[in-house]
């Protein structure tokens, strides 16, 4: 038995749903231990087109099984419709469990999410209008639902009856909303139990059983990034979620001294949406192979200033920046990462220099360490090495002598400033296209190795 922890190294956006599929491949059970309902990227394949929330890509391996764990959030409705489109495609879904502890994100979440919001003039962090935020506040305050919940009808009639009311007074009185009516949303979300009784499962006996057998090898995959931790990030710049390995544990029913090993999921330029700090990010002149803003399916490139602030989504704005070993050496340690999985390479392709961050200038000294604090975090400059840039293709390589002797170099200097072995390139998003050096499972089976040693 060996269990691999997967968390983004990031802000997100990172890529970690490529390499979810690629170590599913050797793992019983793969579980997606926190969060819910963030905006990813498109999955395509043999099947078709999908938009997958909440399920992991381990969903297309048919011996995996794939686990929404009990540190996440729920909303059935979006949850059943992303479960329909899977099963009009033909995907067998008999090897997908719902920890019954996973909460439930209720209609008035996302309704309150947005009006709390403005109200507190709050940034925008998570996805807008998934209700996110209310939902865990709601678990915290012990009102939350959890969905076993919703196929105990008497049960959840008693104490849904108690807390609309209470929600209610806050949307009519407080932020001026309708108020939702009893009977729909009990009926409503009856429905949705129904849809999903099948799937609700105690899923602590699952691990349990792959933690007994000496052949099993679980995944717990984390939602977001490590730089977004509730705890440890730029506080209030941060998510509802604890996305680092720390959390895997509680959130997915295995035990802290089971997980033998973490992958970080880095990206060799920095993509993240919304507001908050962000020390490397780049000009818009330096990010123009890269910018761009995604509005559903379409791609918007070189939007001027004066619109962006007026997009009607703006959580889907991205921005760009260099890579920074200050905050990758921050998330190294806090989650004991063992590998590192470098994605997103091809897109530095046409860069004739690039830039990697390798410490902060605070006013007259330099900082090593990612501030805890939010004021110096604001006030940082970042200390760059520009590297040359190989502008050659790297998409597509699927060893390490492939890369041009520039990317090689690159890969080298960051392995050696994060302090963690580089044992994954991804070099485009076919499975493919991945350089594997060495196995994050066979690796953590074994001893910790954080020594900058080549591949």
């Amino acid at each position: 038995m060996t269990v691999l922890a997967l968390i983004g190294g990031q802000w997100g956006e990172e890529g970690k749903g490529k390499l979810t599929e690629l170590l599913s491949e050797q793992a019983k059970v793969v579980v997606r231990y926190s969060g819910g309902g963030n905006v990813r990227q498109p999955v395509q394949n043999q099947l078709g087109t999908f938009s997958l929330n909440y399920i992991p890509r381990s969903i297309f391996n048919p011996k995996t099984i794939s686990v929404l764990g009990a540190g996440m959030v729920i909303d059935p409705r979006k949850l059943v419709e992303e479960m329909k489109a899977l099963r009009d495609k033909g995907l067998d879904m008999r090897r997908f469990y719902i920890s019954e502890q996973a909460h439930v994100v209720m209609p008035y979440h996302p309704m309150l999410e947005e009006a709390e919001r403005k109200a507190y003039g709050m940034p925008i962090v998570d996805s807008i209008g998934i209700g996110l935020g209310p939902a865990y506040a709601d678990k915290i305050s012990r009102v939350g639902f959890r969905i076993r919940e919703l196929i105990q009808e008497e049960e959840f009639l008693s104490r849904l009856s108690k807390v609309l009311v209470v929600k209610n007074e806050l949307l009519t009185k407080v932020y001026q909303m309708p108020a939702l009516t009893l009977q729909k949303v009990y009926r409503e979300y009856l429905g949705y139990g129904q849809e999903l009784r099948d799937y609700i499962f105690d899923t602590r006996l699952i691990l349990q059983h792959a933690l007994e057998s000496t052949n099993h090898r679980i995944l717990l995959e984390s939602d977001q990034g490590s730089m977004l931790d509730i705890d440890f990030g730029p506080y209030p710049y941060v998510s509802s979620v604890a996305p680092t390995v720390g959390a895997a544990s509680s959130s997915s029913g295995v035990p802290p001294s089971a997980i033998a090993g973490a992958v970080g999921v880095f990206s060799a330029y920095i993509s993240r949406s919304n507001s908050g700090p962000f020390p490397t990010e780049m000009t818009k002149s330096e990010s123009t192979p890269l910018l761009r803003l995604r509005t559903g399916s379409r791609t918007l490139v070189d939007i001027p200033d004066v619109q962006l602030s007026a997009v009607a989504n703006p959580e889907i704005l991205r921005r760009f920046g260099w890579f920074d070993t200050v905050a990758a050496r921050f998330v190294a340690q806090l989650n004991g990462l063992t590998s590192v999985a470098l994605t997103n390479l091809d897109g530095l392709d046409s860069f004739e220099t690039i830039k990697v961050c390798v410490e902060y200038q605070v006013n007259d000294y330099a900082l090593t360490r990612f501030p805890p604090d939010l004021t110096t975090l604001k006030s940082v400059r970042p200390v760059y090495q520009d590297m040359p840039g190989w502008k050659a293709p790297t998409s597509g390589a699927t060893s390490f002598a492939d890369l041009p002797a520039a990317c090689q170099n690159f890969i080298l200097r960051l392995q050696a400033l994060i302090g963690v072995r580089v044992d994954i390139i991804s070099t485009g998003p076919e499975r493919k296209d991945t350089i594997m050096i060495r196995d994050p499972f066979t690796m953590a089976a074994g001893m910790r190795n954080t020594s900058p040693v080549a591949p």
